[in-house]
């Protein structure tokens, strides 16, 4: 068993566990800043075809959406691109009038606006990928960033829907294990590769040797959702909060020192029976059946109670209208051959990777913090 770690030096590093590429950019004003995504982009001519993820045109928005074009346009303009709508962002009622901060998350929150995928008309290659709205005082506001690697319009729109109903289903309370696991490659959730592991990049996954301790499947699928839910919960707080669209980083942190100090609430409530943080910190001293099960129970007792925390906090419109642009992709690129790995950034900062199958369909493969 390692040292006993003093109540701060445990906060420190759960708030480094959670949080660790999103803290250390934490100076940025917004998410997109944070993850250096001002990108320059290409575009076409005004006369470029703009058409919905479903090939369908949008009547109803279509002078707005054709302003919207014209936004990307007006910064480089490049022939031979045409532009889909991946998602209409429609404004929060509780937003409209908020001077919490500014930058596009803000914006999209005040006045809506729209996520446009640009693609390369001969090639059918995604380019880049635009979110455009209106600052303040009218004008419009594009942030841009350049799809990485070749990756074709129709997957790129795929990965899109398939990440955005991931990460709503993360966003649930409580999170149906079992859907999100099905998910999954092979429809399991992952086993980490290495012993000494940062499991922020490989969330929801079990510890390497846990399996050969012969536990049960059932507890060692349970134990997955359990540190995956744990380790997600601050960003689901965060959506809670009215500062989670002007500063992603700061709201997750927030929800980071809010789970450190319900965990250390927890463990007085079980009088001081087991120290959760400790038992997250020693996770991989597991030796035995036995020891495992008394930590998922453990474990299982703390997800309830933070869950419970979610649903008293009373904000069930913000974070319904936090959730909508937490979804939404922000960047996507392809990593290589022979598995066919794409990787899609959300902008709650959760990184998906996708591998594709032999039957052309995707599958989570892991999913981590962004930067990870």
């Amino acid at each position: 068993m390692n040292r006993q770690l003093t109540s701060h030096e445990l906060s420190q590093w759960l708030v480094r566990r959670l949080t660790t590429k999103l803290l250390c950019m934490i100076r940025s004003r917004s998410l997109l800043s944070v993850l250096g995504v001002f990108l320059f982009f290409v575009s076409s001519p005004l006369s470029a075809q703009v058409a919905s993820s479903t090939g369908t045109s949008v009547p109803n928005a279509r002078r707005t959406l054709e302003e919207a074009v014209a936004a990307i346009q007006s910064k480089e303009p490049r022939t031979g691109s045409s532009f889909r709508l991946i998602r209409e962002v429609s404004s929060s009622a509780s937003m409209r009038e908020s001077d919490v901060g500014d930058g596009i998350f803000m914006d999209l929150m005040r006045t809506g606006g729209f996520v446009i995928l640009e693609v390369n008309d001969k090639s059918d290659r995604a380019i880049s990928l635009h979110l455009v709205s209106r600052k303040r005082n009218g004008d419009a506001l594009v942030e841009s960033n350049r799809v990485e690697g070749e990756v074709s319009a129709s997957l790129a729109q795929e990965l899109f829907s398939e990440t955005t109903e991931f990460v709503e289903m993360l966003f649930s309370t409580p999170i149906d294990a079992s859907a999100l696991e099905n998910k999954f490659e092979g429809n399991r959730f992952p086993e980490s590769r290495d012993p000494d592991d940062d499991e922020t990049g490989n969330l929801f996954a079990v510890p390497v040797g846990i399996e050969k301790l012969g536990a049960d499947p059932g507890e060692i699928k349970e134990l997955a959702a359990l540190l995956g839910a744990v380790d997600t919960w601050p960003i689901r707080y965060a959506l809670s909060t009215p500062t989670f669209s002007a500063n992603p980083p700061r709201a997750i942190e927030t929800g980071a020192r809010k789970l450190v100090s319900l965990s250390g609430q927890f463990t007085r409530r079980q009088n001081g029976k087991l120290d959760v943080l400790h038992l997250l910190q020693d996770l991989k001293s597991v030796r035995s059946p036995e020891q495992l099960r008394n930590q998922i129970s453990e474990l299982r007792l703390l997800d309830n109670s933070l869950e419970k925390e979610l649903m008293s906090e009373g904000m069930a419109m913000t974070f319904v209208a936090n959730r909508s642009i937490a979804t939404i992709p922000l960047k996507i690129g392809f990593y290589g051959r022979p598995d066919n790995s794409y990787g899609v950034m959300t902008a709650s900062g959760i990184l998906v990777g996708w591998k594709i199958s032999g039957n052309g369909a995707p599958a989570v493969a892991r999913m981590g913090l962004a930067g990870d």
